[in-house]
């Protein structure tokens, strides 16, 4: 790997160099979604996910079992919708309440999906299962901070 300063700054630039993985796999899977005539981006694929799993499911649920603020859900269940792979639909006996589920071309896409997801699990088992444990590595931050958060920590560290 070429050396750079984010490379440079080791710890110090831990998000940076989070963000620089995610913008590389971001764009390969968005080439291999297109390859498999999918127009999806992978910000989507957490939420289309999830809704497959849950049939019908509300915005707060999902924010809730997500770990995400409500305005993100309801700009990327947007986004979904206008791609046409969700829909929203009134709750059971409370109409006020709205509920995401898969659309007619949501479901109709989801075995297409799965295959892809599923090559995509096997690939990133290789990549990083296997390598230094990094999913388990990145689990047991994410409880560290569930816990404490990084705010506070920081706040916890001495001065030089």
């Amino acid at each position: 790997m070429a050396q750079n300063i984010i490379n440079e700054l080791g710890p110090l630039a831990i998000g940076s160099r989070m963000r620089r993985l995610y913008d590389v796999l971001s764009k390969d899977a968005a080439r291999i979604y297109e390859d498999h005539e999918l127009q999806f981006d992978i910000k989507y694929f957490i939420l289309f996910f999830l809704i497959s799993k849950r049939k019908q499911i509300g915005i707060m649920d999902i924010a809730d079992e997500l770990s995400l603020t409500h305005p993100a859900i309801i700009h990327l269940a947007k986004d979904l919708e206008k791609k046409g792979y969700i829909e929203s639909v009134s709750a059971p006996g409370d109409s006020r309440k709205r509920l995401l589920q898969l659309s007619a071309k949501g479901k109709r896409s989801l075995p297409a999906f799965k295959k892809v997801w599923e090559k995509l699990n096997d690939l990133n088992e290789q990549l990083f299962a296997q390598q230094h444990q990094l999913l388990q590595t990145l689990e047991a931050i994410e409880k560290t901070l569930e816990e404490t958060s990084y705010y506070k920590r920081f706040q916890n560290v001495g001065t030089r």
